[in-house]
């Protein structure tokens, strides 16, 4: 890591820093990297490839309506989402209320009736919610790593419930480069059968995509027009990441 810091916080959890690094801004919980990075000229362009990753469940759910946030870090993935689709809403769990304040105050988090966040563990929230999504996104990660309750069984029953009969739960998971998840591979597989996909990338992280009503053609061809559309709309390289999706 490097860059300036520019404030520094801490909860019951640990601290939480704010660095400057030339045009972005980034989060960091202690040493073990960043959890957050925009771009302060264009908040809504998804500076890391994971996050690139984690925005091709828009090509499965290309008009969505409602999406649920597991984890909010800086907000990176909520600036993404509502320059996609003014007609998106979008509800975030998050835990640490300084996070959220932090999100706020140096991430340019956007104030708009489109965007509701509750301050909860993200089971307890899973398991109160009642309102369907088309996608769900779940990124849990401490300065420890990944948190492994996005792969318990309660946690994904519970996302599968809230998803709509045509929704997507994405889930950004810590492969450590291998390109395989045995643990993932087996929740997901018990839950939805082969009906999911992944997606690496460079930093070690793993996308997972699974669907409820059956897996959707992924065909790089079939998925190019939606891929160039995401660049369009957000300015990364959609259409490289297509050959990444890998059938389970």
């Amino acid at each position: 890591m490097q860059g300036t810091e520019i404030a520094r916080h801490f909860d019951e959890y640990g601290p939480i820093y704010v660095y400057d690094d030339g045009p972005y801004r980034y989060m960091s919980f202690g040493s073990g990297g960043e959890q957050s990075r925009i771009d302060r000229s264009r908040p809504e362009y998804p500076v890391y490839q994971y996050l690139q990753a984690m925005l091709l469940g828009l090509l499965y759910q290309p008009d969505p309506q409602r999406a649920l946030m597991l984890g909010l870090g800086g907000g990176s993935l909520v600036h993404a989402l509502l320059s996609y689709s003014s007609n998106l809403s979008i509800c975030v769990a998050e835990l640490r209320q300084q996070v959220l304040n932090i999100a706020c105050e140096h991430f340019l988090l956007p104030d708009t009736d489109r965007l509701s966040i509750t301050i909860s563990d993200a089971l307890e929230y899973l398991c109160q919610a009642t309102t369907p999504c088309d996608l769900i996104f779940t990124d849990l990660f401490s300065d420890a790593g990944m948190q492994h309750q996005q792969l318990q069984k309660e946690y994904l029953e519970q996302c599968y419930r809230l998803l709509t009969d045509h929704g997507v739960l994405v889930l950004n998971l810590w492969d450590e480069g291998n390109g395989y998840h045995p643990l993932a591979n087996q929740q997901l597989s018990d839950l939805f059968g082969d009906n999911w996909l992944c997606c690496t990338v460079d930093s070690g992280n793993l996308i997972a995509f699974a669907f409820k009503s059956g897996k959707p053609e992924s065909n790089p061809r079939v998925l190019l027009n939606g891929a160039k559309k995401l660049e369009k709309q957000l300015g990364f390289p959609a259409r490289k990441l297509l050959n990444r999706l890998q059938e389970i």
